[in-house]
Parts: C-alpha cells; sequence; structure tokens
C-alpha cells in the first residue's frame, strides 16, 4: 500500500466506511501515521444522517467530523443528501465534494465558494449564488428560486435544469457543460455557441439557433418553435427529437450522431454520411436508398418505408413495426437486426450471418432452420415455429409463447434460453447444461431432475412439478406459484430462492444457508426460528408463523 499513488489511494477510501478506511490505514506504521488519517473521509448517507442529528451521538459524531474537515490538507467526500434539518452549512466551506441535495431548509451558501463540487438539487429556497463563480461543478436543478446567475460563468460544469426563473445566460459563453434543460423562459442563447455540450431541452422560448454551429453536444429535444437548423451542420451530436416544426434537415450531412425522432420530414437522402441516425417515427419518410453507409438505423415505425434493399451494409438496423417491408434478402451482411412486429416477413433464411436478430412477433415465419450461427436470437410471440432442432448453437434464444414448439431436446448447449409459456413442451430433460432456464408457465412439465446444473433457473407456476430435491445445486431457483411442492429440505444450498405460493409447505427448517429466500403466502409454515441467517427473508402473508419470528428479527435488524 505504501508504494500506492496518493490519487490511488483516495479514490479507494472514497469507498469505504470511517471504519474500514481506518482498518486500512493500520496495515503498515507509515500509513497509520501519516496524512490519510485525516485526509480520506468519506461518509456514506446513512453515516450522513448522524452528522446531522442533534442527539447526543449525532453532535459527537459532528464534532469529529468538523474537526477533521479543519485539516488543511484534506479531499474530503461529503454526502448529506435529504438531510433537511441542516440549515447552516458554512462550516462546510473546505470540503472538495459536497452533495447538499434535499437539504430543503438551507438558504445561505455563500460560505461554500472553495467547494470543488456542489450538488444543491432541490434546494429551493437558495436565492443567492453570486459566490459560487470558481466552483468546478456545480448543480442547481429545480433551485427555482435563482433568477441572477451573473457571476456563474466561470463554472466549467453548471446544471440549471428547471431554473425556471432564468433569462439571461449570456454570460455562459466560457462554460464546458451547460444544462438549461426546462428553462423556458430563455429566448436568446446567440452567446453560447462555444460551450461545448448544450442541453436546450424543452426551452419552448427558443427560435433562433444559428450561432449554435460550434457546439459539441447539442440536445434541443421539444423546441418545438426551432425552424432552421441549417447552421448546425458542424455539431457532432445533434438531438431534435420532437423538434416538430423543422422540415429542412439537407444541411446536417456532417454530423456524427443525429437524433431526428418524430419529425415531419421526407427527404433524407443528404444524410448519408451521418454514423448514428435516428429517424424513429418519422411517418413521412418512404425512401430510405442513400443511407446505406449509415452504420447504425433506427426506423422504427417508420411504416412508409417498403424497400430496404440498399440498406445491407448497415452495422445496426432497427426496423421495428415497419410493416410495409416483405423483402429483406439483401440485409443479411447486418451485425444486430431488429424486424420485430415486420408481420409480412416470411423467408429469413439469409440472416445466417447476423449476430443479433429480433423476430419477435413475425408470425409469417415458419422455418428458421438457417438461423443456426445466430448469436443471439429473439423468435418469441413466432407461433407458427414448429422446429428448433437447428438452433442448438444459439448462444441467447428467446422462443417466449411459441406454442407449437414440443421439442427442445437439441437445445442443451445454449447458454441462456427462453421458454416462458411454451405450453407444448413435456421433456426437458436434454437441457442441464443451460446456464440461465426460463420454464415459467410450462404448464406440461412434472420432471426437472436433470436441471440439478442449471444455474439460473425459472420454474414459477409449473403446477405439476411436485419433486425439486434434485435441483439443490442451482444458484436462483424461482418457484413461485408451483403449489404442488411440499418439500423443499434439499435446496438448502440454493442462493436465491423464491417458494412464493407455495402454500404446501410447511418445514422450512433446512434453508438457513440460502441468502435470499421469498416465503410470501406460504402460509402453513408455523417455525421460522431456523432462518436467523438468511440475509434477505420475506415472510409476507406468513400468517401461520408462531415460533421463532422474533429470532429472525432480532437476526436481521
Amino acid at each position: 500500500m505504501n508504494s500506492l499513488p496518493e490519487d490511488m489511494i483516495y479514490e479507494i477510501g472514497t469507498f469505504l466506511s470511517r471504519k474500514d478506511f481506518r482498518s486500512l490505514l493500520s496495515t503498515s506504521k507509515e500509513m497509520k501515521y501519516s496524512k490519510y488519517k485525516y485526509q480520506y473521509l468519506n461518509l456514506n448517507r446513512e453515516r450522513s444522517k448522524l452528522f446531522a442529528s442533534n442527539q447526543e451521538n449525532g453532535k459527537l459524531f459532528r464534532s469529529e467530523v468538523l474537526l477533521q474537515i479543519a485539516y488543511p490538507n484534506k479531499q474530503l467526500s461529503l454526502d448529506l443528501y435529504n438531510c433537511q434539518e441542516i440549515t447552516d452549512v458554512s462550516m462546510l466551506e473546505n470540503v472538495h465534494t459536497l452533495c447538499l441535495s434535499g437539504c430543503q431548509e438551507i438558504t445561505d451558501v455563500s460560505m461554500l465558494g472553495n467547494v470543488h463540487t456542489l450538488d444543491l438539487t432541490g434546494c429551493y429556497g437558495i436565492t443567492d449564488v453570486s459566490m459560487l463563480g470558481n466552483i468546478h461543478t456545480l448543480n442547481l436543478t429545480g433551485c427555482y428560486g435563482i433568477t441572477d446567475v451573473s457571476m456563474l460563468g466561470n463554472v466549467h460544469t453548471l446544471n440549471l435544469c428547471r431554473c425556471i426563473y432564468i433569462t439571461d445566460v449570456s454570460m455562459f459563453g466560457n462554460v464546458h457543460t451547460l444544462s438549461l434543460s426546462q428553462c423556458n423562459r430563455i429566448k436568446d442563447v446567440s452567446m453560447l455557441g462555444n460551450v461545448h455540450t448544450l442541453n436546450l431541452s424543452y426551452c419552448y422560448g427558443i427560435t433562433d439557433v444559428s450561432m449554435l454551429g460550434n457546439v459539441h453536444n447539442l440536445n434541443l429535444t421539444w423546441c418545438d418553435n426551432i425552424t432552421d437548423v441549417s447552421m448546425l451542420g458542424n455539431v457532432h451530436t445533434l438531438n431534435l427529437s420532437r423538434c416538430i416544426e423543422i422540415t429542412d434537415v439537407s444541411m446536417l450531412g456532417n454530423v456524427h450522431t443525429l437524433n431526428l425522432h418524430c419529425l415531419r420530414i421526407t427527404d433524407v437522402s443528404m444524410l448519408g454520411n451521418v454514423h448514428t441516425l435516428n429517424l424513429s417515427e418519422c411517418y413521412g419518410i418512404v425512401d430510405v436508398s442513400m443511407l446505406g453507409n449509415v452504420h447504425t438505423l433506427n426506423l422504427e415505425g417508420c411504416y412508409g418505408i417498403t424497400d430496404v434493399s440498399m440498406l445491407g451494409n448497415i452495422h445496426t438496423l432497427n426496423l421495428t413495426g415497419c410493416y410495409g417491408i416483405t423483402d429483406i434478402s439483401m440485409l443479411g451482411n447486418a451485425h444486430t437486426l431488429n424486424l420485430c412486429r415486420c408481420i409480412y416477413i416470411t423467408d429469413v433464411s439469409m440472416l445466417g450471418n447476423i449476430h443479433t436478430l429480433n423476430l419477435t412477433g413475425c408470425h409469417g415465419i415458419t422455418d428458421v432452420s438457417m438461423l443456426g450461427n445466430v448469436n443471439t436470437l429473439n423468435l418469441s410471440y413466432c407461433y407458427n415455429i414448429t422446429d428448433v432442432s437447428m438452433l442448438g448453437k444459439v448462444n441467447t434464444l428467446n422462443l417466449t409463447y411459441c406454442s407449437n414448439v414440443t421439442d427442445v431436446s437439441m437445445l442443451g448447449n445454449v447458454y441462456t434460453l427462453d421458454l416462458f409459456d411454451c405450453s407444448g413442451i413435456t421433456d426437458v430433460s436434454m437441457l442441464g447444461n443451460v446456464h440461465t432456464l426460463n420454464l415459467s408457465n410450462c404448464k406440461r412439465i412434472t420432471n426437472v431432475s436433470m436441471l440439478g446444473n442449471v444455474h439460473t433457473l425459472n420454474l414459477s407456476d409449473c403446477k405439476t412439478i411436485t419433486n425439486v430435491s434434485m435441483l439443490r445445486n442451482v444458484h436462483t431457483l424461482d418457484l413461485n406459484g408451483c403449489r404442488g411442492i411440499a418439500d423443499v429440505s434439499m435446496l438448502g444450498n440454493v442462493h436465491n430462492l423464491n417458494l412464493a405460493g407455495c402454500y404446501r409447505i410447511t418445514d422450512v427448517s433446512m434453508l438457513g444457508n440460502v441468502h435470499t429466500l421469498n416465503l410470501s403466502y406460504c402460509d402453513e409454515i408455523i417455525d421460522v426460528s431456523m432462518l436467523g441467517n438468511v440475509h434477505t427473508l420475506n415472510l409476507s402473508g406468513c400468517s401461520g408463523i408462531t415460533r421463532g419470528l422474533s429470532r429472525v428479527v432480532q437476526a436481521t435488524a
């Protein structure tokens, strides 16, 4: 530890309680008697409330903390979130990182000008922030009592979200990161052209953004009075979601990441060089032939599109709800392809090389034999599929509500397999090597004896299962609503066990080593005295308990 640099020791200290940090310092004489003893103090929220308490132990703790704050070499991080008893913060002027979020009784912050990072979210009693101009990172979200921010122009990162009475922001041209979200009285942003990251979402009063062309990251979501964005072509990341008065985006072809969600645009032919493009719910778009070089393209809900033949080189393509599409034969080179609810697609034979493929709700598909090399495959609600024998090499496979699938014997090597409500399945004996297996609501399954090596197993609402003695090595086991189960004596090594609604269970004496145990509404249970070592225990609705409850309460207190 002695060889670690100071900044690394500080970073470690921020994750430790005071007791643990003192233990760390005691590992060597050099550490024990070094400046670190008082330099690094991080209070979690529980300890911060003790700091604010007027009880005797709180006063003693506060005195100790204030003594340590007084040391000149400290790098103190102090979280006093929602400590509404606090009114005077003048003694905290030397804290490095200070969270006073939710401390609604605070009105005077004039002494906090030397703090590096200050969070005053929701401190609506504050009206004067004139002394905070040297702070590096300042969060004033929801401080709606503030009207004058003229002295904050040197702050590096400034959040004024929901400071609704601010009108003049002309002094913020040198701020690096600035959020003015929901400051809807602001009209003039012409002086903010040098801001690096600028959030003006929901600033309805803004009409002219012509001077913001040099901003790197610009969010104009719901600025629905803006009509002209022709000067924003050099912005790197531009969010124009729901700026519904914009119709011309022809000058935005050099933007790297562009969000045009829900715009009334029809012509996107000039956007072919955009890297990441969101055109979801742009219902007027029909021609996307010029977008073949886009890396990531979201066309969700663009139901006017019928031809996607020119999009074969796109890396990540979302065509959810584009039900006008029938031919996807040219999309086989995509890495990630979402065709959810493209209900008229029938042939997917050419999609075998795709890494991640979502065909949810494509109920016109019957043959998936060519998809065996797909890594992540979602076929949920494809209820006309019957044969999945060729999908054994898929890593993550979702067959939710594929009710006509009956044989899953070839899926034993799938890593994550979701068979929720596959009501035709009766035999799961070959699935013992699956890591994460969901058989919830598979009502015809009776024998699960071969599933003992599954890591995470969901058998909820499999009401015909009675014997779970072979599942003792499962890590996470959900038996919620398995009303046929009475004996759980062999499940003591399960880490997370859900037995909610298993009302035939009477004896839980062997479950004392379970980490997280849900016994809610197991109302035949009488004695829980052996569950004192359980970390998280749910006994809601267990009205029959007469023994051991006080012991459990004391153990978990």
